[in-house]
């Protein structure tokens, strides 16, 4: 359904004046050979959303979600709102909250955990019965280990959801399930899912500067791969202060990134740490003969290159990892690989900011997949203190379809026009980055490491093929004892 929204914005974006930051008239963005004729059919309103849902009245009792909000990026606050405030994000959940409320005459309520990682206190709520809060939103490692102790409601046997709805995000709760259980999903009810995918960016500035492929029109061709992304990285590594070193503070870099890229991009490669067999069993796909011989490749390509530079945490810009994203907004660096959060952070930048999906492995790969972390992303839940689950599934289920008509339509126009990303070709390229997120088990309940072991591997190089074989052994111990809590689980 994200798409639908996105759609809506180019017709309205291809027919204004197109702003880019720090760009003007003599600096146009950079455009592809699309057709982009606007239409001249006439706008109607659309019909409003709704859940297939019954009439159903609360009788005014207070529903609470207890929630991952804090003084952080991550926060979310994208679930609930007591009053509009002007900002576009918050006013379209305060209009959710509203139509909600008036509705179904309920009151919605959050408690505010004031803190990023939640699972402590709510295991020591729901042992102690406690039953204050109805619902739960946290990230997703929180999430699982809730799961595995039989805290959430498996919400495939809550009625009033349905969970193969398009406001729910059906590639990533796919991912998420395990053994056909499933204990938390996203979907349109939230933002932070958006915020939290792996993406690049880029400066289109260089790429101008230096006569360079429009990357637009590479993921359009289906030659957006890694090859074409490392040749891309190499041309815009400079010497600037021509001292014949490369120094990150003086220099020009075709990639600046976290030490996570060789993860990024093994799963921008379509290829998983685990997979799951036909009754949604997980199982170690990293040690097959393809995923090391994709994590070699990748290795082989990045590996020790000078156009591409890691860094560290500073907390300097939200705390969301933070070094290479400012090096990017100084104009220095080709492509930034991040979450699309940052989108929202160099609002102010001077550069001319374009947004990619990962590069694919190579032009036979089917299509573009981008990873999702499970820190950075909340999951809704049902604790198992609620004793009328049912009820909790049916105002998940009006909200998420509420959604459509207030919050994603929020998010896009706020990403997609003037204030953040400032050309219509950053709409496809949304369109193509959120119908494509996957998340990976082994990063929800970090089994064996691998997830950091598999990254450091491709990162540095050398053999990667033993050092994943070390960890097997180790992983596929863990990923049972997971899963035997699971199939243990009765409810």
């Amino acid at each position: 359904m994200k798409h639908l929204f996105s759609a809506l914005l180019l017709t309205s974006l291809l027919t204004a004046s197109l702003i880019s930051c720090g760009s003007d008239s003599s600096n146009p963005p950079i455009t592809t050979n699309a057709d982009t004729t606007p239409t001249t059919t006439a706008e109607t309103e659309p019909p409003r959303v709704t859940a297939d849902l019954p009439a159903k009245d609360f009788g005014g009792e207070e529903f609470t979600f207890y929630g991952r909000i804090y003084d952080g990026v991550w926060s979310a606050t994208d679930i609930f709102s007591h009053a509009e405030d002007g900002e576009q994000i918050n006013d379209a959940v305060y209009e959710r909250t509203a139509y909600i409320e008036d509705t179904y005459n309920v009151k919605l309520a959050a408690l505010e955990s004031g803190e990023t990682t939640v699972v402590s206190y709510l295991k020591n709520f729901i042992t102690a019965g406690d039953d204050t809060f109805e619902a739960i939103v946290c990230d997703v490692y929180d999430s699982g280990a809730l799961a595995v102790d039989g805290m959430l409601y498996d919400l495939n046997n809550v009625q009033n959801l349905d969970l193969s709805r398009k406001w729910w995000a059906q590639s990533t709760n796919g991912s998420l399930s395990i053994a056909n259980k499933q204990f938390y999903v996203t979907g349109d009810i939230f933002i932070n899912d958006n915020k939290s995918t792996r993406i690049f960016f880029f400066n289109k500035d260089i790429i101008r500067d230096l006569d360079l492929e429009n990357p637009y029109e590479l993921v359009e061709q289906n030659k957006w791969t890694i090859d074409k992304y490392i040749e891309l990285s190499e041309a815009a590594l400079y010497d600037l202060n021509g001292d014949n070193t490369y120094t990150r503070d003086a220099d020009r870099y075709g990639t600046m990134a976290q030490t996570t890229l060789g993860s990024v991009l093994y799963f921008a490669s379509g290829n998983m740490l685990t997979g799951k067999d036909a009754d949604d069993i997980p199982y170690a796909l990293c040690g097959t003969d393809k995923a090391i011989s994709v994590m070699t490749g990748i290795s082989e390509k990045i590996a020790g290159l000078p156009s591409i530079s890691t860094s560290g945490e500073t907390g300097v810009s939200g705390g969301v990892h933070p070094d290479n994203v400012m090096y990017f907004m100084d104009g220095r660096v080709l492509f930034a690989p991040e979450v699309l959060v940052h989108i929202e952070t160099m609002r102010d930048c001077k550069v001319d900011i374009g947004i990619l999906p990962p590069p694919k492995y190579d032009e036979s790969q089917d299509k573009y997949v981008c990873y999702a972390d499970g820190w950075c992303v909340n999951v809704l839940s049902i604790p198992t203190t609620n004793t009328a689950p049912d009820d909790a599934g049916f105002l998940f289920e009006a909200m998420a379809a509420d959604s459509l008509n207030n919050l994603t339509p929020a998010y896009f126009d706020v990403v997609l026009t003037d204030k953040y990303a400032r050309d219509a070709q950053s709409v496809r390229m949304l369109d193509l980055i959120l119908d494509s997120v996957v998340m990976d088990n082994a990063n929800i309940f970090s089994w064996a490491t691998i997830e950091s072991t598999v990254a450091d591997a491709i990162y540095k190089g050398g053999a990667i093929a033993s050092t994943v074989e070390k960890r097997m052994k180790s992983l596929e111990k863990a990923i049972t004892k997971t899963v035997d809590a699971v199939l243990a689980l009765e409810q």
